[in-house]
């Protein structure tokens, strides 16, 4: 079992636009204590059948199925989570009847005492597709694909036995197209070039490396994707010291992605694009570059022992929908999973949509189901590097 401790407790994913304890209630006519004392022990819709939920349609629920439960929706917290509960959470309540609690930020130290201790508290969650991997039928429970319909989830998306995508968006990396605007780089090799390309490089100094960092560094020294696995991390972690100390710059959080790019710390960086994305919305000019670049998300989960195992899986087929998906892009900028959905977004938004086909086709898929099995040893391998 990978410990805890190894993971991400605070929500630095690229999802987490602020930190915050949380909560609220999403339905009508119950005292707050009866939504406490609900969400306490399971809630009212600890028997709903499964049965009834059976031929899913992404993006439905029928009108009242879940009146009397009681359940939790847990994510990352600040605006993420604020876009997510407007898309998808509120009218999902409303339509099925059901009192929806949100907490967070998700935090799997807290699941794991949910489920030692047998009183699980949070129903559906928002993780990383990572972590979801790595504690599948530990701490998130495998997902009954007969009450979900995932037929509209675009080809290549990671999936795996107990979570399915919430959203999309690119981890690679990015440049200051006001210093290299005239030979902008076109891919890993430029990225690790000072020579060709000087320059401070920003990369990633948590303990819990992002999907594909190890890849990275094999892609630059000339490894074919399909060769990537199992990945020689000692060959990868000598392409990063190749560096330079003096251009390097670590980050520990999306936050301060964007704050290195605003206070212009770093002329590239392997980053998140939503973070990189805010850089330019308060005023950069910085350019993705999406030859393999991963093609990462958010997972959607059930927690293992969830007393509202069905209420949570309609709950993430609600989420999956077109227009929930249209709507969580709109609110939060991360790429929509359904192949349906149509958010009207500026231009400038555009250029960092993953979902787009002539996008996605230069992408690589994170390999999650690798980082999952191997996340302890991993993230050892990369602390042990940066701690140094």
């Amino acid at each position: 079992m990978i410990p805890v401790s190894l993971l991400r407790h605070a929500p630095t994913t690229p999802t987490a636009h602020g930190t915050r304890g949380r909560w609220t209630a999403l339905g009508a006519g119950a005292s707050a204590a009866v939504l406490l004392t609900g969400c306490m022990s399971g809630g009212g819709g600890a028997d709903v059948a499964a049965a009834d939920f059976q031929d899913p349609v992404a993006g439905e629920v029928a009108e009242g199925s879940l009146e009397g439960t009681q359940m939790t929706f847990v994510s990352w917290g600040g605006g993420y989570q604020d876009g997510q509960e407007q898309a998808f959470v509120t009218p999902f309540a409303e339509a099925s009847g059901a009192t929806v609690m949100t907490d967070g930020p998700t935090d799997d130290a807290k699941l794991q005492a949910q489920v030692d201790s047998g009183n699980v508290q949070w129903d559906m969650i928002v993780s990383s597709a990572i972590q979801s991997a790595a504690y599948c039928d530990e701490l998130y429970e495998p997902l009954d694909l007969s009450l979900i319909d995932t037929s509209q989830i675009p080809e290549g998306m990671p999936t795996g036995e107990c979570f399915l995508p919430a959203m999309s968006y690119g981890a690679g990396f990015f440049y200051d197209a006001d210093r290299y605007g005239d030979d902008p780089p076109t891919g890993w090799e430029d990225f690790f070039d000072t020579e060709a390309f000087p320059g401070t490089r920003g990369i990633e100094g948590t303990s819990s490396p992002t999907g594909g960092t190890f890849e990275a560094a094999l892609l630059a020294d000339g490894v074919a994707p399909e060769d990537l696995y199992p990945l020689d991390t000692d060959r990868a972690l000598e392409v990063y010291a190749s560096l330079g100390e003096e251009n390097t710059a670590f980050w520990t959080s999306g936050a301060e992605q964007t704050q290195m790019i605003q206070g212009g710390e770093v002329d590239m960086i392997f980053g998140w694009s939503g973070r990189v994305y805010e850089a330019n919305k308060a005023g950069a000019n910085w350019k993705p570059v999406w030859n393999q670049a991963f093609l990462a998300s958010d997972s959607l989960s059930v927690s293992k022992g969830s007393q509202n195992s069905v209420a949570a899986h309609a709950l993430i087929n609600y989420a999956l929908g077109a227009e929930q998906q249209a709507t969580q892009m709109e609110l939060t900028t991360y790429s929509p999973v359904n192949v349906g959905a149509e958010p009207e977004i500026d231009a400038a938004l555009e250029e960092f949509d993953v979902s787009r086909p002539e996008i996605t086709e230069q992408m690589l898929t994170q390999d999650v189901e690798y980082w999952g099995e191997n996340f302890g040893e991993l993230s050892t391998i990369w602390y042990e590097f940066v701690s140094k």
